[in-house]
């Protein structure tokens, strides 16, 4: 009979500093040449990884130190149906809207890309289903998001986690390239076939 191995939980606020992102006063001005690379809710959608050229950019004045995400930092929306927890990558800093929260971890017994794999699993996203508030716009507090209890492996094991993940990740974006390309085909016939 295979022996069942618990693991250390620890509340998520006790593994990571949380904090809302940038409240904008106004609408947002996307420029291509700006300083600043903006992230908002809709950028985060299906997205394990993100880096900040893949988002669009502002002329920023204010002092970045204090709101941008950086490197590492874990982002999860903080409103809406679906909680689906990224990582930022790169070298440049990013600020993140008050829409999202981010999270930097202040233990060294957990990974950034552990630690978002483990929000988006099953686990997680019932948690924060059922501590969300509000009917026309759910949305999940600091406060709730905090106590999520953590479950916190050897570091070996979040490695083959995340490395497994990965995998999966890269065979899906295959599998979904493969049916796009698919459809083009048969389209292609079909259209021949019309003209025949």
């Amino acid at each position: 009979m295979k022996k069942l191995i618990t693991y250390m939980h620890k509340p998520l606020n006790t593994i990571a500093d949380i904090r809302a992102g940038h409240t904008f006063r106004g609408r947002i001005d996307e420029d291509p040449a700006g300083n600043i690379p903006v992230l908002q809710i809709k950028d985060l959608k299906d997205q394990a990884m993100l880096t900040a050229d893949q988002l669009p950019r502002i002329n920023w004045q204010g002092a970045k130190e204090a709101t941008t995400a950086r490197a590492g930092d874990i982002l999860l929306p903080a409103r809406g149906e679906y909680y689906r927890a990224s990582v930022l990558q790169g070298d440049e800093p990013v600020i993140a809207t008050s829409q999202l929260f981010v999270m930097r971890l202040t233990s060294e017994d957990i990974t950034p890309e552990y630690l978002s794999w483990y929000m988006n699993q099953r686990v997680a996203q019932n948690y924060f289903l059922t501590h969300r508030s509000g009917t026309s716009m759910p949305m999940i507090n600091k406060q709730s998001l905090g106590a999520l209890p953590v479950a916190i492996p050897p570091l070996a094991t979040q490695e083959k986690i995340v490395s497994v993940q990965r995998c999966w990740e890269q065979e899906k974006q295959l599998t979904e390239q493969l049916l796009i390309n698919r459809e083009k085909m048969l389209n292609g016939i079909f259209q021949q076939l019309l003209e025949t």
